[in-house]
Protein backbone atom coordinates (compact mmCIF):
# COMPACT_ATOMS: atom_id res chain seq x y z
CA UNK A 1 0.00 0.00 0.00
CA UNK A 2 1.46 3.33 -1.00
CA UNK A 3 1.52 6.43 1.18
CA UNK A 4 -1.08 8.02 -1.08
CA UNK A 5 -3.50 5.11 -0.72
CA UNK A 6 -2.96 4.87 3.03
CA UNK A 7 -3.50 8.61 3.54
CA UNK A 8 -6.59 8.51 1.31
CA UNK A 9 -8.11 5.71 3.36
CA UNK A 10 -7.33 7.37 6.69
CA UNK A 11 -8.85 10.65 5.52
CA UNK A 12 -11.86 8.81 4.09
CA UNK A 13 -12.51 7.13 7.45
CA UNK A 14 -12.27 10.47 9.25
CA UNK A 15 -14.68 12.17 6.85
CA UNK A 16 -17.14 9.25 7.02
CA UNK A 17 -17.11 9.56 10.81
CA UNK A 18 -17.64 13.32 10.87
CA UNK A 19 -20.25 13.13 8.13
CA UNK A 20 -22.12 10.41 9.98
CA UNK A 21 -22.57 12.64 13.00
CA UNK A 22 -24.11 15.31 10.81
CA UNK A 23 -26.35 12.89 8.91
CA UNK A 24 -27.73 10.97 11.90
CA UNK A 25 -28.08 14.03 14.12
CA UNK A 26 -25.70 13.08 16.92
CA UNK A 27 -26.14 15.26 20.00
CA UNK A 28 -22.64 16.81 19.84
CA UNK A 29 -23.05 17.42 16.13
CA UNK A 30 -26.34 19.24 16.70
CA UNK A 31 -24.72 21.34 19.42
CA UNK A 32 -21.94 22.30 16.99
CA UNK A 33 -24.50 23.09 14.27
CA UNK A 34 -26.37 25.37 16.65
CA UNK A 35 -23.14 27.05 17.76
CA UNK A 36 -22.32 27.82 14.12
CA UNK A 37 -25.92 28.96 13.49
CA UNK A 38 -26.45 26.66 10.52
CA UNK A 39 -29.70 25.23 9.31
CA UNK A 40 -30.34 21.51 9.65
CA UNK A 41 -30.52 21.17 5.86
CA UNK A 42 -27.12 22.81 5.35
CA UNK A 43 -25.59 20.69 8.13
CA UNK A 44 -26.88 17.47 6.52
CA UNK A 45 -25.65 18.67 3.13
CA UNK A 46 -22.16 19.15 4.55
CA UNK A 47 -22.32 15.64 6.01
CA UNK A 48 -23.38 14.21 2.65
CA UNK A 49 -20.55 16.09 0.91
CA UNK A 50 -18.09 14.65 3.44
CA UNK A 51 -19.34 11.15 2.61
CA UNK A 52 -19.15 11.83 -1.12
CA UNK A 53 -15.61 13.12 -0.73
CA UNK A 54 -14.62 10.08 1.30
CA UNK A 55 -16.05 7.79 -1.37
CA UNK A 56 -14.19 9.74 -4.02
CA UNK A 57 -10.90 9.34 -2.15
CA UNK A 58 -11.33 5.57 -1.97
CA UNK A 59 -12.62 5.11 -5.51
CA UNK A 60 -9.90 7.35 -6.88
CA UNK A 61 -7.22 5.39 -5.07
CA UNK A 62 -8.15 2.18 -6.85
CA UNK A 63 -9.78 3.24 -10.13
CA UNK A 64 -10.04 6.72 -11.61
CA UNK A 65 -7.33 9.10 -10.45
CA UNK A 66 -9.32 12.18 -11.48
CA UNK A 67 -12.04 11.23 -8.99
CA UNK A 68 -9.51 11.31 -6.16
CA UNK A 69 -8.24 14.71 -7.29
CA UNK A 70 -11.77 16.12 -7.45
CA UNK A 71 -12.62 14.66 -4.02
CA UNK A 72 -9.43 16.05 -2.52
CA UNK A 73 -10.15 19.54 -3.85
CA UNK A 74 -13.78 19.35 -2.70
CA UNK A 75 -12.86 18.20 0.80
CA UNK A 76 -10.17 20.87 0.93
CA UNK A 77 -12.77 23.53 0.14
CA UNK A 78 -15.01 22.12 2.88
CA UNK A 79 -12.13 22.29 5.37
CA UNK A 80 -11.31 25.86 4.34
CA UNK A 81 -14.94 26.75 4.96
CA UNK A 82 -14.91 24.92 8.28
CA UNK A 83 -11.83 26.84 9.39
CA UNK A 84 -13.36 30.17 8.43
CA UNK A 85 -16.59 29.25 10.21
CA UNK A 86 -14.73 28.28 13.38
CA UNK A 87 -12.77 31.53 13.36
CA UNK A 88 -15.93 33.53 12.69
CA UNK A 89 -17.79 32.03 15.65
CA UNK A 90 -14.86 32.18 18.07
CA UNK A 91 -14.54 28.43 18.49
CA UNK A 92 -11.89 26.65 20.51
CA UNK A 93 -8.38 26.78 19.10
CA UNK A 94 -8.15 22.98 19.05
CA UNK A 95 -10.93 22.78 16.46
CA UNK A 96 -9.21 25.30 14.22
CA UNK A 97 -5.94 23.38 14.50
CA UNK A 98 -7.64 20.09 13.59
CA UNK A 99 -9.29 21.73 10.57
CA UNK A 100 -5.96 23.17 9.43
CA UNK A 101 -4.17 19.84 9.89
CA UNK A 102 -6.81 18.09 7.80
CA UNK A 103 -6.54 20.82 5.17
CA UNK A 104 -2.76 20.39 5.15
CA UNK A 105 -3.08 16.63 4.72
CA UNK A 106 -5.49 17.14 1.83
CA UNK A 107 -3.08 19.56 0.16
CA UNK A 108 -0.25 17.08 0.66
CA UNK A 109 -2.41 14.31 -0.80
CA UNK A 110 -3.21 16.43 -3.83
CA UNK A 111 0.46 16.85 -4.65
CA UNK A 112 1.67 13.33 -3.87
CA UNK A 113 2.49 11.26 -6.90
CA UNK A 114 -0.43 8.92 -7.55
Amino acid sequence: MTLTTALSIVLAVLFVATGAGKLVGARRSIEARDHFRMSAALWRTIGALEWAGAAGLVIGSFAWEWVAHAATVGLGLLMAGATITRLRYDSKAAGVVVDLVLLGLLIMLLFLDR
